[in-house]
């Protein structure tokens, strides 16, 4: 009969501990000394009781915390976030009218915002999907909503949409480290190489299937610790029903990162980087083009008459296969002493292009401040000279902001508007400076000044002068 009663007090105790908030440690213990006092119970099946009631007390309170946190499954497959910013525009030489042919002196002053909102989940081991909405229209080099239009609203819109998948995590039991960094991605996505603004514009997001890699770190005796990687895609320009020369664009990216090394604590990243723009010689330019590569004139089809009809007219002269090398140098300190700055330039050539002048693209430039902001109070600084000749890149994809110039308006002949501003265009040099601050907490500020002349023109040298302050914020 004793070995029922203790059986039943000790299940009640620990029902009492787990299940009812009420029941006090203290108490227990009295209940316990009494009945180890009174002969129920020995004093270690009272040690093992406590232990027992630790135990319940520890499960009750994980399975609360795990109701009050939430789906910790759901959270920790799903990443949302996005960023917004507003942008004031302010610029001279926007344009020009027939009784000033040889002057650019129209000024604009413009706001915009551009918001941006992503979610990614995480399918199982390997897959993931994504999709990113942003503001504005169909421009691949912008996601700004201009101010205008009587308070109208604004179109919303997928830039990206894609699969993305990972090496799984019994290669790295099987093969090392040697394929953790393997990426394959296939839809609408984040530029898959190092690029800089020479040949991209950020906003674009390309679209079709590219392979990522990064190897382990190698370490040798002489030269620092570096990294090998290389980035290969093969994108979408166009898709055309009635052709079999679709217009697309295959590149080919390999190369090296550091580790810290030096009296700098330098880090050196080099790039070089094939382009192969198929099909786009004789194709005519589509909706994002800035209109300021050379084209098929009459003049190139042996003096065609002014009312004869040819598809070539007005189409891209020249095929792009663009070499480009690109470099950069990150500093941590200066002796011995944390100071954050760097360099890089980027040097772009299509030697399908034949005319030395306009066939080369060079970008230098310098920062000094933090290479990322983080915290409150960072900032970053950096000036930039570039020069980029007309057919040195297609003209739909350098950075929007930086102003190109002249296009062939006509088909008449080559002369006219070469040399107005064309905006994300090429035959244009010029500097960027640029001045950044972490102003609180996923909020920054950001000061931009483009100074910017044709290469080549009809007699059009005025400067295009834009200056761009943004505040952006991060959630």
């Amino acid at each position: 009969m004793k070995k029922y009663i203790v059986s039943g007090l000790m299940s009640l105790l620990i029902l009492l501990a787990a299940g009812a908030c009420w029941a006090l440690e203290s108490e227990i213990d009295m209940l316990m000394n009494l009945m180890v006092k009174k002969g129920l119970i020995t004093s270690e099946e009272a040690a093992g009781l406590r232990a027992d009631i630790a135990m319940k007390k520890q499960e009750e309170m994980a399975a609360r915390a795990k109701v009050s946190s939430g789906p910790s499954e759901w959270t920790e497959r799903i990443k949302i976030g996005g960023d917004v910013r507003f942008r004031t525009r302010a610029d001279w030489g926007k344009t020009t009218d027939a009784t000033t042919a040889n002057t650019i002196s129209k000024q604009r002053w413009q706001e915009s915002i551009r918001p941006r909102f992503y979610i990614e989940a995480k399918v199982n081991e390997v897959a993931y999907a994504g999709c990113r909405f942003n503001g504005g229209d169909a421009n691949s080099r912008s996601g700004d909503i201009i101010l205008n239009n009587y308070f109208s609203k604004a179109d919303a819109m997928f830039d990206q949409y894609y699969l993305r998948f990972e090496a799984p995590k019994t290669w790295l039991i099987e093969y090392g480290n040697y394929y953790k960094d393997l990426k394959l991605w296939t839809g609408k996505f984040q530029n898959p190489y190092e690029v800089s603004e020479m040949m991209w514009d950020p906003d674009i997001c390309p679209g079709g299937i590219a392979l990522q890699y990064e190897s382990p770190e190698v370490k040798t005796d002489i030269l620092p610790a570096f990294g090998l990687y290389s980035n290969i895609a093969m994108l979408w320009m166009d898709e055309l029903a009635s052709s079999n020369t679709d217009p697309l664009l295959w590149g080919y990216q390999v190369g090296i990162k550091t580790a810290k090394f030096g009296i700098f604590d330098s880090i050196l990243n080099i790039a070089v980087t094939l382009y192969d723009f198929a099909n786009l010689q004789h194709k005519t330019p589509n909706a994002n083009s800035a209109g300021t590569n050379s084209r098929v004139w009459r003049g190139d089809l042996g003096g065609m008459a002014a009312s004869a009809a040819n598809p070539l007219l007005g189409t891209y002269k020249y095929e792009y296969d663009v070499f480009d090398l690109l470099w950069k140098v990150d500093n941590q300190k200066v002796m011995e002493w944390e100071f954050q700055h760097g360099f890089y330039g980027d040097f772009l050539y299509n030697p399908s292009c034949h005319d030395n002048d306009t066939n080369k693209a060079i970008q230098i430039g310098g920062y000094i401040g933090n290479n990322k902001l983080k915290d409150n109070g960072d900032w970053r600084t950096k000036l930039e000279w570039r020069y980029l000749g007309r057919d040195s890149v297609p003209d739909f994809l350098p950075d929007s902001n930086f102003y190109g110039f002249g296009t062939y308006a006509g088909i008449n002949a080559p002369t006219g508007a070469n040399g107005l501003p064309a905006a994300g265009g090429t035959n244009g040099k010029g500097i960027k400076a640029m001045f950044e601050y972490q102003l609180f907490k996923n909020t920054a500020l950001n000061f931009s000044y483009y100074w910017m002349k044709p290469i080549k023109s009809d007699g059009k040298q005025n400067p295009y002068t834009q200056f761009l302050f943004d505040v952006i914020v991060k959630f």
